[in-house]
């Protein structure tokens, strides 16, 4: 038979040497110990290589290869530990680099390896300006962080000079090409915190910052610190307003404002004849602490904390029932335009909530424009016609808002059941003296005029850029050269006037 195959089996008071070759004289006792060490053995391997899968599973992202937040940490502890050792005079600095929101967009709306590639190549980017020393981890879905010992004030300085602009270069595809860029905040050790959590949370509030003022980079300082503070008191007051209250009860503290949109049929020196007056309403916040506030300081809280939603449904029912109201008084001539939010355009019930409020109120729906921003149409295009076809079947007008400045694609634009289009602010400030801003209106206009739409320029503040917006082909403006937002009754003292005046209005 050959050698004796013989195993040691552990038992509590020692090793007992079995022979294989029989089950003679064994300990019954002795053998199942031996089967219930394999098994323990057998689970422990399984639960290592388990164990060792969920590590590596958690510790790399699997779109770019690089280190998780999960290694950051660990990793930074050991950066602190290191400096604090080395003592404090060099240091090292935490940098956020976050894409920039068209990333979201493609994400929302092209094929997942598109938006898998771009974190790949900026990972990519990022790695061919570090250094042996320098850290880099992809710790969310559209945010890198990087440690970069010794790297502070100048030097920090010319590495962002060569990294943003490698960031903000368009990624190639076959046939079209992506451009995202990125925002990045900056935080020093130990000059911003000493401690993990709070140098992170510092260097998260400076890459916010620098979103928020869409500046390419921003170094921590105390008062974005304070500034972060007063946004979260301030959506403490929005949730307070608005969940706080019924839905009926809003307009304690929110109102309406109207700033008059103007088409005209002719120009006569710098006297418009009118065709018709609409307006747009506006909302306001009349805080009880801080005074009248804009949409654009509390519009993007209602968004983050989801209330956007009631308030939405509010700035509605509050402009279909001011349809009716000036129907009722004789003047159901005039047209209302109100902006949905993206997140309130893309609930579930947006066409549902729309049919309920001019139900309720016996507005007419045809004196009624919903107003998307360019972005929020395009976020996802298939859901986007369904809802929109949906509004058109209820009779309200639709209008692109901010027109040029979004991600739009003209091939599909045709395929939305759109009235109107209004050109954004930016092209109409300096179109006197850019040339550019000039040839981008001509196209817009074109663009108006080729799918049959109505076309408003926003912003419109000079009579020499009326005057070339008119000679252009563009025939609808709002802008403070028109009027500022008004009041209710003061909006209605503007549009009689200019009924008085036989239809004509004056800049």
């Amino acid at each position: 038979m050959g050698a004796l195959w013989r195993r040691e089996i552990g038992f509590p008071y020692g090793v007992q040497r079995v022979d294989a070759r029989s089950d003679e004289g064994i300990n019954p006792d002795t053998r199942l110990i031996a089967e219930e060490n394999e098994r323990l053995k057998l689970e422990n391997d399984l639960l290592g290589r388990r164990v060792a899968e969920l590590e590596r599973k958690i510790s790399l992202q699997p779109q770019t290869g690089l280190p998780t937040h999960f290694r950051l940490e660990l990793e930074l502890d050991d950066f602190i530990e290191q400096a604090s050792h080395a003592g404090k005079s060099g240091g090292f600095t935490v940098l956020i680099v976050q894409l920039g929101e068209n990333y979201g967009v493609v994400r929302k709306t092209l094929k997942a390896s598109v938006s898998e590639w771009i974190l790949y190549q900026t990972g990519c980017r990022i790695q061919g300006f570090l250094r042996d020393q320098d850290r880099l981890f992809h710790t969310r879905e559209s945010e890198f962080v990087i440690l970069l010992p010794g790297l502070k004030g100048r030097d920090l300085a010319d590495f962002l000079h060569r990294l943003l602009p490698r960031l903000a270069e368009p990624h190639i595809f076959s046939g079209f090409n992506v451009a995202v860029g990125a925002f990045t905040g900056a935080a020093y050790w130990p000059e911003h915190g000493e401690e993990r959590s709070v140098l992170m949370h510092h260097a998260d509030i400076a890459v916010g910052a620098s979103a928020e003022g869409r500046k390419a980079f921003m170094l921590f300082r105390p008062p974005l610190l304070e500034r972060a503070v007063a946004k979260v008191e301030l959506q403490n007051s929005i949730i307070k307003a608005i969940e706080a209250t019924a839905l009926d009860r809003i307009g304690e503290q929110f109102f309406l404002c109207f700033q008059p949109k103007l088409f005209a049929r002719a120009l006569e020196g710098r006297t418009l004849v009118i065709d018709r007056v609409e307006a747009e309403a506006l909302i306001r916040w009349r805080h009880p602490e801080k005074g009248v506030l804009l949409p654009s300081t509390f519009v993007p809280l209602a968004e983050e904390t989801g209330l956007i939603l009631p308030l939405g449904k509010w700035l509605l029912y509050q402009c279909a029932r001011r349809l009716a109201a000036w129907g009722k008084s004789g003047r159901g001539d005039i047209a209302l335009s109100v902006n949905l939010s993206a997140r309130q355009f893309h609930s579930e019930d947006a066409a549902e909530t729309l049919a309920a409020v001019l139900a309720y109120t016996g507005a007419p729906p045809e004196l009624l424009t919903v107003e998307l921003t360019e972005t929020a149409l395009f976020e996802d295009a298939g859901s986007t016609a369904e809802t929109l076809e949906r509004f058109a079947s209820l009779g309200v007008r639709i209008s692109v808002d901010d027109f040029g400045t979004g991600y739009s694609s003209l091939s599909h634009l045709h395929r939305f059941p759109l009235d109107e289009i209004k050109i954004d602010r930016l092209f109409v400030e300096n179109l006197a003296g850019n040339r550019q801003d000039r040839i981008i209106v001509r196209s817009l206009v074109a663009i108006a005029k080729g799918l049959g739409l109505s076309l408003v320029s926003e912003g419109v503040e000079k009579p020499e850029a009326l005057e070339l917006l008119w000679d252009m082909g563009c025939r609808g403006f709002q802008g403070y050269l028109i009027a500022k937002p008004l009041l209710p009754r003061d909006f209605i003292a503007f549009r009689d006037k200019i009924v008085a005046d036989g239809m004509r209005f004056t800049f």
